[in-house]
């Protein structure tokens, strides 16, 4: 009785320190429904940077999801090879979009559902090109264009044969195959085709010979910070959520 009248007056009388502890409680229980994911800058139309701010099919799924989980999410662009150092090292709580495959699976946590699938595909110059599909198996002996952070699924990450020339971006990688620096590139077919719009005289360069891989892409989480399994288990849910009520469907219909 004493103690909730004494809680009453101190309301009362110190009423500007109850609302900074007010204050102070309330940001405390935001900082624990918040999470900073790193988003690739440069892998339109996925994740990539428009007028300064992370926007893509990626990002608006990946938004769409935390919304719907209840969690506030900070997306943080940069390129992916420094998104995932900054994963590797607990900066980030996660980024996206990462090839799950035995390779990485050990690495980072995982939420259950992929965000999204996609296809690799092989290209090659339009120059000299025959009708013949390109397998992987074709590409050993060939010099091959990759970039720089990005994993390529087992089989060929783990060939120590295959001859790799890696760029800084698939824009680059592109513009040395047309420039006879490459025999082939490696580029995500959406990745490409959006390349060739924006830059049409390098589109009308490279052609696609054949398909690498179609993997599945999350996001990957690290294992550095405490407490990421359950904000994981909420994304599973809001993925799940979204799912269901066909937002993720309207998302990808915008995109396409």
């Amino acid at each position: 009785m004493r103690a909730a009248l004494l809680f009453r007056c101190f309301r009362w009388v110190f009423p500007s320190m109850w609302l900074a502890l007010c204050a102070a409680g309330v940001g405390h229980v935001a900082a624990a429904e918040r999470v900073r994911i790193g988003a690739e800058d440069d892998w339109r139309p996925y994740s990539y940077v428009a007028e300064g701010k992370p926007v893509g099919l990626a990002v608006d799924l990946a938004r769409a999801a935390w919304a719907a989980a209840g969690v506030d999410v900070e997306l943080v662009s940069l390129p992916y090879a420094r998104c995932m150092k900054e994963v590797d090292n607990g900066t980030l709580a996660g980024c996206f979009d990462t090839l799950r495959d035995a390779r990485t699976e050990g690495k980072y946590l995982w939420h259950k559902r992929p965000l999204f699938k996609a296809r690799i595909a092989i290209y090659g110059r339009v120059q000299g090109a025959t009708a013949t599909r390109v397998e992987p198996a074709d590409l050993l002996g060939r010099r091959v264009g990759v970039t720089n952070g990005y994993d390529y699924g087992e089989a060929f990450d783990n060939d120590s044969r295959m001859v790799r020339d890696v760029a800084p971006s698939d824009l680059i990688s592109l513009r040395k195959l047309v420039a006879g620096r490459v025999d082939y590139v490696l580029v995500y077919d959406r990745v490409a085709q959006e390349i060739a719009r924006v830059h049409p005289e390098l589109g009308q360069a490279f052609v696609q010979r054949g398909v690498l891989v179609e993997p599945l892409l999350y996001l990957s989480f690290t294992k550095r910070q405490p407490g990421l399994r359950t904000l994981i288990a909420r994304f599973d849910a809001g993925l799940e959520k979204i799912y269901k009520s066909g937002e993720y469907a309207r998302i990808e219909a915008r995109w396409r």
